[in-house]
């Protein structure tokens, strides 16, 4: 054979191999994208003697075009046991593009910091790990305000003469001896008829609660997260009509589904 015929030949042969070799070649399964929306969770320091804190949350997300399996979420390390899922999923398969959010709440249990993973494991792919972190504190709590009935200490007391830190660091228990006095000049000052009554009704600053019926602010039963306050405390102790409201009539930012409820604060 002569140098050209050869080379066509093995030029052939080669061309049939590699032909081959893509036929035969086996794309591997494409690798499962799931990934947390945070590298990592510090949920600060708790008090030891308060229990669990607020839920965190962490959303993992199917990033691939594929539905992957993710097996039972764990967490692990040697201070896994302060840190806990809150209703936890068993294994689960997530569909390409969705989304799942695993609560984690953490309860230190004792003083000095906690560290542990939140793990995922992913069939096809990479387990997901979510460093958790928190330190459990010994604190000692003094009372710094009081707000039992809301405005008091806005409305009738006014330094020098009165001092709010005082208020608001008084026991109840010393409220009619200190302070009905007081009241009851600034209630004759705002035009309230009846400024011995509406003292006696306001102090001691504790608000009432009832546990026979609905609680209800305007009755000082208790109150409920909508009552309008401030617009009931006005009515009780300004006798002048356009001094009752303060023209807020509502929230203006939802309030939270779960504990504790509370809207959160404006920024």
């Amino acid at each position: 054979m002569n140098t050209p015929a050869l080379f066509r030949s093995l030029f052939a042969l080669t061309a049939v191999a590699a032909l081959a070799a893509c036929e035969d070649d086996t794309v591997g399964p494409i690798a499962a994208m799931v990934d947390a929306d945070v590298m990592s969770v510090d949920f600060g320091a708790l008090d030891v003697d308060f229990g669990a804190g607020m839920a965190q949350m962490v959303t993992l997300t199917n990033n691939g075009s594929e539905s992957v399996m993710l097996d039972a979420p764990t967490v692990t390390g040697s201070n896994a046991a302060a840190f806990m899922l809150d209703g936890a999923p068993g294994a689960t398969t997530l569909a390409a593009g969705g989304t799942l959010q695993l609560a984690l709440t953490f309860d230190p249990g004792a003083t000095g910091g906690a560290m542990a993973q939140l793990m995922v494991p992913v069939t096809g792919g990479d387990a997901v790990m979510v460093a958790l972190s928190g330190t459990g504190a010994d604190y000692d709590y003094r009372q710094v305000d009081r707000i039992g009935i809301p405005a008091l200490n806005t409305v009738f007391n006014h330094p020098p003469a009165f001092s709010k830190v005082d208020y608001n660091t008084a026991s109840p228990a010393s409220d009619l001896a200190d302070y009905t006095a007081r009241f009851e000049t600034v209630l004759g000052a705002v035009a309230n008829p009846d400024p011995s009554a509406t003292a006696a009704l306001l102090l001691p600053d504790a608000l009432p609660v009832s546990l026979a019926g609905a609680t209800s602010f305007a009755t000082l039963t208790g109150r409920d997260l909508a009552d309008d306050a401030v617009d009931v405390a006005l009515s009780v102790t300004v006798g002048i009509e356009s001094l009752k409201s303060d023209n807020v009539d509502s929230n203006d930012v939802a309030f939270l589904t779960s504990f504790p409820y509370l809207a959160m604060p404006n920024n």
